[in-house]
């Protein structure tokens, strides 16, 4: 406190008044500020308001929608409908019927032929029956008039254990005993006896200026009075037929050589030449 100049009592000091001042400005101040910031709280409670749900059953509750839930575009539902109704029928449906096998392939038609000259033809094997021949001319059949034969030239069914599956002749059997002629008249190249062929003679001939041979084997045994370079006509005896040799039953085993040593078919050739004048 300030003392008077006159010595009495001090005075009041302005310092007091003041600080209310002071105060009361402050305070104003405090609540100018306020108001804003009450403002942008009531802006902000306002929106949040708006953005919530509204009510607490929609937090938790069944009506939040779901991913799976949520309803597909029209477009593309559009599509998939789409693609489904052409992948059903590209894989056949229940209503789309597959279609109808192709026809099978009508199997090759195989024909057997006897080709002419053939030395593969198997008619048992070549021609086995009965042939008749007039018994004329410059070549001949061995025996004139109807022969039955047995087993014809090329592949057969082997008829014994040591029997050749490939026949090279053609087997007469006008029963045994019966004599045998010469197909054409030439040279006898041997006469004898073999392991196989039994009693055998071999003839060799010259036909349209060939060497054509003719084979005879299987007569019975001593019944040929042949020898080595004898000559022969058409039709001479030869010997008898037997079953000497490698044989099943009494029968004329014949062979024609052409050049002397090709086995062909000997009914063919018979057919192709008896009865020919040369």
């Amino acid at each position: 406190m300030r003392r008077t100049r006159d010595g009495g009592r001090p005075s009041q000091s302005p310092r007091g008044t003041s600080g209310r001042s002071r105060l009361r400005a402050v305070s104003s101040r405090v609540r100018a500020a306020t108001l804003p910031v009450l403002g942008v709280c009531a802006v902000m409670l306002f929106f949040t308001s708006n953005l919530t749900p509204a009510s607490a059953s929609d937090l938790g509750g069944s009506n939040i929608p779901t991913a799976g839930a949520a309803p597909m575009p029209t477009q593309t539902l559009a599509a998939s409908l789409v693609v489904l109704t052409v992948s059903d029928r590209d894989a056949f449906g229940v209503t789309d019927a597959p279609p109808p096998p192709p026809p099978p392939e009508p199997e090759p038609v195989v024909t057997s032929k006897n080709v002419a000259g053939s030395t593969n033809s198997n008619r048992a094997s070549s021609g086995a029956g009965t042939i008749v021949n007039s018994g004329t001319g410059d070549i001949r059949w061995p025996f004139p008039g109807s022969v039955v034969l047995s087993s014809g030239f090329g592949p057969r069914s082997a008829p014994c254990a040591a029997c050749s599956s490939m026949h090279m002749g053609l087997d007469m059997t006008p029963g045994g005993g019966t004599p045998i002629g010469a197909a054409a008249a030439g040279v006898v190249r041997t006469s004898g006896m073999h392991g196989q062929f039994g009693q055998y003679a071999v003839i060799d001939h010259v036909i349209d200026g060939q060497r054509v041979s003719t084979l005879y084997a299987h007569m019975q045994i001593g019944s040929s009075p042949l020898v080595a370079g004898q000559t022969v006509q058409v039709g001479e005896l030869v010997g008898k037929v037997g079953r000497s040799g490698v044989a099943t039953g009494e029968h004329l085993h014949f062979e024609v050589l052409l050049g002397g040593s090709t086995q062909v078919d000997p009914k063919a050739w018979l057919d192709a030449n008896a009865g020919r004048t040369l």
